[in-house]
């Protein structure tokens, strides 16, 4: 049974090179991926804004979605395929902070390239941020506490800002970049009301893509990490073998040892441990997919349990299983 808070995934994140590749790569895998959205400011007061910190984009399904990120280029000249700048309004005495924190908050994920790029975000939805910050409390694990955030949302009136809250739960005794995980950043996500979620364009993937259904996390000392991911849920990992399920009834993550997933995705095996090192998807069609992917002469191998996936060399460091919806 899961927490009262925590009632998903909300998304996993891929902390890629470059990002035009990445998007490139996931339209030839058949998802629907819009052209990237970077922050900008002015080098200096009065300038012409400059994209700055890191740009992202991703495929989208009505509840969850895969995120792709890599940092901002200097120039606009080497910005990806009709990326989209998104001028920030600050006063002019603001500029030169503005810009210092933005490039701090990222650089510990960006950084993160030098281990391996892949999966480096994983982010669980919650139906309050506020109590599950207060439940880590009571647990005694150290975040950010929950924060005011925007997410854009693509509706048929145009894209929209709308307000959610975030929290990042930090490694213990830890501060600044080294605050993060050793698997990455791991947080929670409020996110904005059904009915404007419901409202939601450009879900339709062309791989009949549906659902983030599963993320997989690659570790030693599997005993260790379940018990930080019991405290850091609420919920009591399901174990089997060298693997422990949490089941959220519509996702799950999957905490697994490197052995048991190499047998779990034939040919793969994880970068490193602990990382986030697969992912599954639910379509419509699986049978379909697999056609799809095939035709457009993809690499699919078959996972244990039959259903087909991407390595992940052929996308961008992560393996990404499909599953019937």
């Amino acid at each position: 049974m899961t927490a009262n808070d925590i009632t998903g995934i909300h998304h996993v994140g891929l902390v890629v090179r470059d990002l035009g590749a990445a998007i490139a790569t996931f339209r030839g895998l058949g998802f629907n991926v819009a052209p990237p959205a970077y922050p900008a400011l002015p080098p200096a007061p009065g300038a012409e804004p400059e994209p700055i910190g890191a740009g992202n984009t991703h495929a989208d399904f009505p509840r969850s979605f895969v995120e792709l990120l890599a940092a901002a280029p200097e120039d606009r000249e080497r910005l990806p395929a009709g990326a989209v700048l998104t001028p920030l309004q600050l006063p002019d005495d603001q500029l030169e902070a503005a810009r210092n924190a933005m490039r701090h908050t990222v650089a510990g994920l960006i950084g993160r390239l030098d281990r391996f790029e892949g999966a480096h975000i994983l982010v669980f939805a919650s139906a309050d941020a506020e109590l599950t910050a207060e439940r880590l409390d009571a647990s005694g694990l150290a975040h950010t506490g929950a924060r005011p955030a925007q997410r854009p949302i693509a509706t048929a009136d145009g894209t929209r800002l709308e307000a959610i809250k975030y929290l990042e739960i930090h490694a213990e005794d830890a501060a600044g970049p080294a605050a993060m995980l050793p698997e990455g950043r791991v947080g929670v996500a409020q996110d904005a009301p059904a009915a404007v979620l419901d409202a939601q364009i450009g879900l339709e993937h062309a791989n009949g893509a549906v659902a983030l259904a599963e993320v997989v996390l690659c570790v030693d000392g599997l005993e260790a990490a379940i018990d930080r991911y019991e405290r850091y849920l609420g919920v009591r990992g399901e174990s089997s073998g060298d693997a422990a399920v949490f089941d959220f009834g519509g996702s799950a993550l999957t905490v697994t040892a490197p052995s048991a997933f190499a047998d779990r995705f034939p040919g793969e095996r994880a970068p490193v441990a602990p990382s986030l090192c697969a992912y599954a998807v639910e379509v419509v069609d699986l049978a379909a997919t697999e056609r799809f992917l095939r035709g457009r002469g993809v690499g699919v191998r078959t996972a244990a349990g039959g259903e087909p996936f991407v390595p992940g060399a052929a996308a961008h460091g992560a393996a990404i299983l499909f599953r019937q919806a």
